[in-house]
């Protein structure tokens, strides 16, 4: 037989045609496009990973906290939605947005956390613990709305050791006005100025009041040795003074 007629050997034939290296391109391809499909399917997964790995957007700038949002602009004018209440003989401020919001027959509580909530606390927890109003009121006040500390408990045992009895209400004092002394969300200095009973020229004193933001709500801080003399000062000079007080 010619050998132009014969069956071609395979080592005559060209390499891409041999049966083995068709295979092995085909094998080739299966897994480039393999490799291809498994790298789109990482880019996406990787992908929706940093999408949900994204932290969300904080409301709050950096370096703040809750207590900068809080309003710290003091009042230079009498708050307006002020009603006047007596307790006992001793007429007291009521707001309906500064408190209090929670009031027994001797004590108030809930007051907003803004200048305006320390001023009315000032007010009712001042008055409430004044030694004229009698042993029912200045005790479960004292006791409950006075931040802990040595003084309060020197102020309580000279309280309990003095007559406690009501004082007449012709001799006491009325809140006339207020200053600001100083304000921040965690503590107000507050110069409450009272009036004294007078037939002639008014006499007024002023108490120096700190008040504490703690759980949840304004308390007072006792003042220095339990002594009210030691935050109480006589003045005739209102200057910078907010008249402020019952009609």
């Amino acid at each position: 037989m010619p050998r132009s007629s014969a069956p071609q050997d395979f080592a005559d034939r060209p390499p891409w045609t041999r049966p083995g290296f068709i295979a092995s391109a085909a094998l080739l391809l299966v897994i480039v496009i393999v490799g291809v499909l498994i790298a789109a399917l990482s880019l996406g997964h990787d992908s929706n990973d940093t999408a949900d790995s994204t932290p969300p957007v904080n409301p709050t700038p950096a370096g703040s906290s809750p207590d900068q949002a809080l309003p710290t602009t003091v009042p230079t004018t009498a708050p307006p939605d002020v009603r006047w209440e007596l307790v006992g003989p001793l007429p007291v401020p009521v707001s309906t947005t500064a408190g209090p919001t929670r009031v027994t027959a001797t004590t108030a509580a809930g007051f907003a956390h803004t200048p305006e909530g320390a001023l009315i606390a000032a007010a009712q927890i001042g008055m409430r613990s004044s030694y004229s109003l009698g042993r029912d009121y200045w005790e479960p006040t004292i006791q409950r709305q006075f931040a802990p500390s040595a003084d309060r408990d020197r102020l309580l045992a000279q309280m309990r050791a003095s007559d406690s009895s009501p004082a007449d209400p012709g001799s006491q004092s009325h809140i006339a006005g207020f200053s600001y002394q100083s304000y921040t969300p965690d503590t107000a200095v507050i110069g409450l100025v009272l009036r004294a009973p007078s037939a002639g020229t008014p006499r007024y004193h002023v108490l120096s009041l700190v008040l504490l933001w703690r759980d949840g709500d304004w308390q007072m801080q006792a003042p220095p040795g339990g002594a009210w003399t030691s935050v109480n000062r006589n003045t005739s000079d209102l200057t910078g003074v907010v008249e402020w007080g019952p009609r």
